[in-house]
């Protein structure tokens, strides 16, 4: 016979709420390292084609732009390795809950506070500094140097809005957890 919800035994509704917060811990782990792999990829290139690009391209403007992006984005790599997702380990529903809610507050510092705009804020001079000096140096291909600029501009001021977004997200689940405690 079925146990409904209502009639279950304290035993029941504490299992109940581990494998809860288990199931949610698990999935913000697999969502975290969905973000770390793709992001760590995406750095990886964004530094090796700048890298390269450091080589190949004679202009001094263009140079410092090349090493100041690959500063910036190995910045990002080195903040994706330092909030890894983390596996829940065996404990009773209360350190599974503090547990839970300990990964949800760094993840929401992660797109919020001074972790968000540190990487903005180092990772944003080097492309400018790059297009600036590749529209020096290449003035009959100015126009699409100032269009990849400002592609680069629009991607950077929506990263504010959904990164701000993901932390009011982590926030609200932090808040509801809090509430159950």
């Amino acid at each position: 016979m079925a146990v409904m919800p209502g009639n279950q035994s304290p035993d029941d509704k504490e299992a109940a709420s581990i494998g809860a917060l288990r199931r949610d811990a698990e999935k913000l782990r697999k969502s975290v390292h969905r973000r770390s792999v793709v992001g760590l990829g995406v750095t990886w290139a964004v530094v090796a084609a700048f890298s390269l690009i450091f080589f190949l391209f004679p202009n001094v403007w263009q140079r410092i732009g090349s090493a100041l992006t690959v500063v910036g984005t190995a910045y990002m790599c080195i903040q994706l390795r330092m909030r890894p997702a983390r596996v829940m380990p065996d404990m009773d529903e209360t350190e599974s809950l503090r547990f839970y809610r300990d990964e949800l507050e760094r993840q929401r510092d992660f797109h919020q506070g001074r972790w968000f705009w540190s990487r903005l804020a180092i990772l944003l001079p080097g492309p400018l500094i790059f297009f600036v000096g590749f529209a020096r140096a290449y003035p009959r291909l100015a126009t699409f140097g100032w269009m990849e600029l400002a592609a680069f501009i629009i991607f950077c001021a929506c990263a504010v809005p959904l990164n701000l977004g993901l932390a009011r997200k982590y926030q609200r689940r932090i808040d509801v957890l809090r509430g159950g405690m």
